[in-house]
């Protein structure tokens, strides 16, 4: 396949790239001049890179030209965080809003036949404790960037359930994996702690998915039959700060510290509806190969 992928040098993005440039696909990729276009050098030869931006309608256009699908990762904001760095809230729409619904409709004009569209588990805030928090569980954002994101599966829904179109929504929850520089990743200053034999404190946790899983999924949504309009939840385990110092200790050996227990969710999310479709998680010993990768880079 011919893919068009937004938010491709971004840390989900080059995953993505590289998952399914490793299947085979050749991937349209775009590009802003401020992107760091490097670490692609093992699928250099599957990727073409063209500069644009979301809400530009030519870019658009030129991105999904003679593509069979699009997968769309990219999110404009201007802070660091996805709740709270939206800036100004009309702009952050009409680049997220108005600029993935130009998208899907460049794409739906020049035929592409497949889309999919990375949502968040942040549609879901206030969580009943009547039913299973699955797809069918009322969407209820408590941030901007949730609002938008369950504005835009609603829209999934209607050009897949109303127009017919193949196209769907996936939903990871908070997403780990090494990043790009490895002093990024997620609980990279928790395990250094660790490894100098400092002492922790570990308070927090969270729903957590591996980059490589959200990728995995999105690969089995390019070619899965009758998801048009449907959206897919993305979750992995529980993973606390404990779990990830504990893995830290035992595998340096380290002295340190570590005050605190396990945690585990109040509420945990359903994903029955995508392990359906094929798809397996990666689980603790996931989890183990991100710490050790996370080790040796320090």
């Amino acid at each position: 396949m011919q893919i068009a992928i937004t938010g491709a040098t971004g840390f989900l993005g080059r995953y993505i790239v590289h998952r399914l440039a490793a299947a085979g696909h050749f991937c349209r990729c775009w590009y802003r001049e401020e992107s760091d276009r490097g670490g692609f050098e093992a699928c250099e030869s599957m990727l073409d890179w063209i500069p644009g931006a979301l809400g530009d309608t030519q870019s658009s256009l030129e991105l999904v030209t003679d593509c069979d699908a699009v997968v769309h990762a990219a999110l404009y904001r201007v802070g660091a965080d996805f709740r709270g760095g939206e800036g100004d809230l009309t702009l952050f729409l009409e680049q997220n809003l108005i600029g993935t619904i130009k998208l899907v409709e460049s794409a739906r004009m020049q035929d592409v036949s497949r889309f999919v569209f990375i949502s968040s588990c942040a549609v879901h805030e206030q969580i009943f404790d009547d039913r299973p928090l699955d797809e069918t569980h009322p969407a209820s954002p408590k941030s901007h960037y949730g609002a938008h994101k369950a504005a835009i599966e609603q829209f999934i829904h209607s050009f897949g359930w109303g127009m017919d179109y193949d196209i769907c929504a996936l939903r990871p929850t908070g997403i780990y994996g090494l990043a790009r520089p490895a002093e990024r990743s997620k609980w990279f200053d928790l395990i250094q702690r660790v490894v100098r034999g400092e002492p922790v404190a570990c308070r927090y946790g969270g729903k957590e998915v591996h980059a490589e899983d959200v990728a995995r999924a999105i690969e089995i949504l390019l070619s899965a039959k009758d998801i048009a309009g449907e959206t897919y939840n993305c979750y992995d385990r529980y993973v606390s700060e404990y779990d990830v110092a504990t893995l830290a200790k035992r595998l340096t050996q380290s002295e340190s510290r570590i005050d605190g227990q396990p945690k585990q969710p109040v509420h945990n999310i359903e994903t029955g509806k995508l392990q359906r479709l094929g798809m397996q998680f990666g689980g603790d010993s996931l989890l183990e190969k991100t710490v050790r990768e996370l080790i040796e880079r320090m």
